[in-house]
């Protein structure tokens, strides 16, 4: 059993984090392209959500097949509905829009619940792989990557997670993060009284 997941994680994919980082961005600015196309020749937007988040799954795996396919150590593994990308027998990870809790949108199947549930091996795969998500999150409007991330979690609950910077050399992470302290509010720094001279008609003639 791995007593530091999360080093074993970092060690493993730092090589090739300016790949993975890079396959999303390539995949989502191909989707923003498509639209652009959409909006210049009166298509009309897609209808659903749900459309948007596929289209931009399916990009990025493309675009990270064709990068990971025949590198050394990286084995990719595609399946009927998606594709995992295993590293040097180490590390297991597959691609997902991130939430607001820093967790992967995933539809409850026994393949999805089996993958974000550590303790349980998937067939085919080696069992001392550590299973994470890298997940890429979006600003409010849903127009730029804000952050891409990969993820260890327990089921629904996040066990921690590191940022793949824009420098993708170096990442900085955290277990889950403890509230921060928060700084004081203007209205609650003291204030520096000026002093104040007598009154006129207490002055001294």
């Amino acid at each position: 059993m791995d007593h530091d997941p999360e080093h074993t994680v970092r060690a493993t994919l730092e090589p090739h984090h300016s790949k993975i980082r890079g396959a999303i961005l390539d995949g989502f600015a191909e989707v923003q392209a498509v639209d652009q196309y959409r909006r210049e020749n009166d298509l009309g937007p897609r209808l659903y959500p749900r459309t948007v988040t596929n289209d931009i799954f399916d990009a990025v795996a493309r675009r990270a097949s064709s990068t990971f396919v025949g590198v050394p150590g990286v084995r990719v593994l595609h399946e009927t509905q998606t594709v995992k990308f295993c590293f040097d027998d180490k590390v297991l990870l597959r691609f997902k829009k991130g939430d607001e809790s820093h967790l992967g949108r995933n539809i409850q199947t026994q393949a999805s619940l089996a993958f974000v549930d550590p303790q349980q091996d998937l067939p085919g795969m080696p069992s001392e792989a550590v299973k994470v998500e890298v997940l890429y999150e979006t600003n409010v409007i849903g127009n730029e990557i804000e952050k891409v991330l990969v993820v260890a979690r327990d089921g629904n609950r996040l066990l921690w997670f590191y940022e793949i910077g824009d420098d993708a050399d170096s990442a900085t992470g955290t277990v889950i993060p403890l509230p921060l302290t928060p700084a004081p509010d203007d209205d609650d720094m003291p204030m520096v009284k000026p002093k104040v001279g007598p009154k006129k008609a207490d002055r001294k003639e």
